[in-house]
């Protein structure tokens, strides 16, 4: 009997074929309008029955399994960063032919991933024991994301358990990383406006500074991580974006405008963070005699992997490729992912999958220019989803 990890290698021609054509052609948030055709053409000459929400790039097929009392999930993403991307060894050939877009997070990887697993499964290659439903998420990197549209549209109806992976790069080829519990972060966003009294920058004593004040800001923003929050517990607060001034160095600019992001990994941080941003940046601003204006939006929630769906994974993950195949200290992760809304709603596990190599060269993190994966690795992604098809539940 042939092994999953050996028929899963036997269409990593196919599976990287894919992965380069989306790769080509990467577009953004809510614009996957040719990703959405390709996809949808592929599962429907697989024979399945393909639902695609009105006005939404993302879609759902399902493959019903006789006999079968539960349906399983596999989603993945769509959607590419808005960025450019540096070309490498690895990448040539296949580079983005779309300024300002770029696969550079790994979602064509996860979108050939799961095609090739569907392939397997819809094909009788690959034994299933459950129904299935292959989702495939439109504007996962473009708050509020497109799992909300998803999932009003009915793609959780019937389903009894959600999986999901993601695959990065600073993580040995062939290596996952599963863990039950908080497993990637909520991810919030802010912005302050310092408001002072602009004029000649030689006459400090007749204004208000604005960027003195937001210095001040932004030095005890720091503080709400080494100070008020426990060290034992993960929290980020960082500011990311600084604009003020006309660039002219005698002018004081009336006003500083702030933007950054906040992660944690506790939903008691994560009620706290707003109240605690706000106070520091108004009583910073108001130490300078200046006024701060904040705007907190909330992002992506956090990701809490459920315990026995996780096992479920873990389990997996030894049958087809053994002990060794597990790192031995799994870790969440600082970034967000609107899969957190489907694990809101239904036991849920996301994994990630290793695809760096050293001897290759591909050690970038996701969102770098010269972000990468080892393409001999991607098989053992879509050997993950068959053993989830075939697992007794």
């Amino acid at each position: 009997m042939t092994s999953l990890i050996d028929l899963a290698a036997e269409e990593s021609h196919e599976l990287i074929k894919l992965r380069r054509d989306f790769h080509s052609h990467p577009e953004l948030s809510y614009k996957e309008e040719r990703t959405a055709q390709v996809i949808g053409e592929y599962l429907e000459a697989l024979g399945l029955s393909v639902c695609r929400p009105q006005g939404m790039t993302g879609m759902w097929a399902d493959l019903k399994t006789e006999g079968a009392t539960k349906t399983l999930c596999f989603r993945a993403d769509m959607d590419a960063l808005a960025m450019d991307e540096v070309t490498t060894k690895t990448k040539e050939g296949f580079l983005s032919q779309n300024k300002g877009a770029a696969h550079c997070c790994g979602h064509d990887s996860h979108m050939a991933i799961l095609m090739t697993a569907a392939s397997l499964l819809a094909s009788g290659k690959a034994e299933r024991k459950h129904n299935l439903r292959f989702l495939f998420q439109h504007a996962e990197e473009t708050p509020p994301g497109g799992a909300i549209d998803l999932i009003a549209a009915g793609c959780l109806e019937g389903v009894d358990e959600i999986y999901g992976l993601h695959v990065i790069p600073p993580l040995p080829g062939g290596m996952f990383n599963v863990l039950a519990g908080p497993f990637m972060a909520a991810a919030d966003n802010f912005t302050i406006t310092v408001r002072g009294k602009g004029g000649h920058a030689a006459m400090p004593h007749l204004i208000i500074d604005p960027i003195v004040a937001a210095a001040q800001v932004i030095v005890s923003l720091q503080q709400l991580v080494s100070r008020r929050s426990s060290p034992f517990e993960p929290f980020v607060v960082s500011v990311s974006t600084i604009q003020g001034g006309s660039g002219t160095t005698n002018v004081i600019p009336d006003s500083v405008f702030l933007k950054g992001t906040v992660r944690c990994l506790s939903k008691e941080l994560h009620e706290k963070a707003p109240v605690w941003i706000r106070e520091v940046a108004e009583a910073s601003a108001r130490a300078s005699a200046c006024a701060a204006e904040v705007v907190f939006e909330r992002g992506y929630p956090l990701l809490v992997n459920d315990e026995g769906a996780t096992e479920n994974a873990r389990a997996a993950v030894l049958e087809v490729f053994g002990p060794r195949a597990l790192i031995p200290e799994p870790f969440p992760l600082m970034g967000g992912e609107d899969f957190a809304r489907y694990a809101e709603e239904r036991p849920a596990s996301y994994v990630f999958l290793g695809v760096g190599s050293d001897v290759k060269g591909i050690t970038a993190p996701n969102h770098a220019t010269d972000f990468d994966v080892d393409e001999e690795t991607l098989h053992y992604g879509t050997a993950w989803f068959l053993e989830l098809a075939r697992r007794e539940r």
